[in-house]
């Protein structure tokens, strides 16, 4: 075999291997998370503020696992605002998503898609679909951004 076949050869499974390695490879993690958990709160609740530098293609997501009421049954709902920090004047209201998959103990999850670099936190804004009455309770609550 000459030299010249064997470099093609050579180049060609290196080029299979990389573009099979691309394929495989897992998409693009989120460059921060933290948890926590809610007990007693009411709606107008606000998280800590963290800081999305946008140094990924992760959107961001909130997570509430096994959700109730503080004072007893009857959970439902929960809306959950995500708000972009604007120094001087009112923060940005980025989207609301209502969890109720958490109700039954489960984990209730909202994407709000890759977001600019900037500081957010969430808010409780209605616990049953009011915006007051109510307390909250939160076994688990995971944010990755």
């Amino acid at each position: 075999m000459n030299m010249r076949r064997k470099v093609s050869q050579s180049a060609t499974a290196l080029g299979a291997i990389a573009a099979v390695s691309l394929a495989l490879a897992p998409t693009a993690a989120a460059e921060g998370s933290f948890s926590s958990s809610l007990t007693g709160v009411a709606t107008g609740f606000n998280s800590r503020w963290w800081t999305d530098k946008n140094t990924d293609g992760a959107g961001t997501v909130i997570k509430f696992t096994s959700c109730s009421l503080f004072t007893g049954p009857g959970f439902r709902d929960v809306t959950v605002q995500l708000s972009r920090y604007r120094p001087v004047i009112a923060d940005v209201n980025e989207g609301q998503k209502t969890f109720s998959a958490c109700a039954s103990g489960a984990t209730s999850s909202g994407n709000w898609g890759d977001k600019q670099a900037a500081d957010y936190r969430f808010a409780i804004m209605k616990i049953n679909g009011s915006t007051s009455g109510y307390r909250l309770d939160v076994d688990t609550v995971g944010v990755s951004y």
